[in-house]
């Protein structure tokens, strides 16, 4: 047998050595028992980057392992208990069966996901947008909100006004004080912070204190 016919049996085999089934992601479940036995367990596919279960192998009390969109292990098992958390819709696919004698090897191609890669890049790379900026705030002798919390921030920033006579305190809440704060900003000085996404409040020593602001 010349090697294109090796390589060809060998992909039939691999082909009846592996099977497929859906799971509903819509239907919440705890450790739903399937009896499926071999040495590969593999999440095929699902509608979100994110979706995900976990598994239990052979036994109940053995810990779980979560498993994401194109994430798998090589393991024995007999059995496994498949845990599908509420929230989540559409289907998810497993591809699973005996192929290889190597165990517990984490098969991870996760990095070939567009979705994937599509939420690294926008993570590493600049938004085109900002998320809220506008007119300065006068800040005084109670606490005023420069920003309040949101979930899609990446990074903010603030900066006393050159023309301040006074010292501003920013804080992350409204108890923030002259001392209690995490930036005394003196004329034309910045703070700022990445992955904060919640409120900023300052104080001033002086009314009538101005500040800058932004967040993206």
């Amino acid at each position: 047998m010349d090697t294109f016919q090796k390589r060809l049996e060998a992909s039939r085999a691999l082909t009846r050595a592996l099977h497929s089934f859906d799971i509903d992601l819509s239907i919440a479940a705890n450790d739903k028992e399937y009896a499926i036995a071999g040495n590969l367990f593999y999440v095929l596919h699902s509608p979100l980057a994110d979706d995900y279960i976990e598994i239990r192998l052979n036994e109940i009390d053995n810990p779980r392992i979560m498993l994401l969109k194109m994430l798998g292990l090589r393991a024995y098992h007999e059995r496994v208990f498949i845990t599908t958390p509420a929230g989540q819709t559409g289907n998810m696919t497993i591809l699973h069966g005996k192929v290889d004698p190597e165990l517990f090897a984490v098969i991870d191609n996760r990095s070939v996901s567009s979705a994937t890669m599509d939420a690294i890049r926008d993570e590493l790379r600049g938004d085109t947008t900002v998320e809220d900026w506008g007119t300065e705030k006068t800040i005084g002798f109670a606490a005023v909100e420069i920003l309040a919390a949101n979930a899609d921030r990446k990074g903010w920033s603030c900066q006393a006004k050159s023309t301040n006579t006074g010292l501003i305190y920013v804080g992350f809440d409204n108890t923030v004080t002259s001392a209690k704060w995490w930036a005394e900003l003196q004329a034309g000085v910045p703070c700022g912070m990445e992955d904060y996404r919640g409120a900023v409040f300052a104080i001033a020593s002086l009314a009538g204190q101005l500040v800058g602001w932004g967040e993206w």
